[in-house]
């Protein structure tokens, strides 16, 4: 049985977000804390990808996210 991934499961305490916008190359890096505050523990890489909007050329849905 294959285990559903969400940021809970695969952030430990010092893991951080990367995040990188594929549009315009920006990139940010979030600690587990701030991910869990502005996606929320549940959330999957596809809402990762949905929710995130680039602060530099404010495209949404161009986010590439990992651990």
């Amino acid at each position: 049985m294959t285990m559903f991934q969400n940021l809970r499961r695969m952030m430990g305490g010092a893991a951080t977000l990367k995040i990188s916008c594929e549009a315009c190359g920006h990139e940010a890096t979030w600690t587990s804390a701030q991910a869990f505050q502005r996606l929320g523990g549940d959330a999957t890489p596809l809402d990762c990808r949905r929710l995130l909007a680039c602060s530099a050329c404010g495209r949404r849905g161009r986010a590439h996210v990992w651990i």
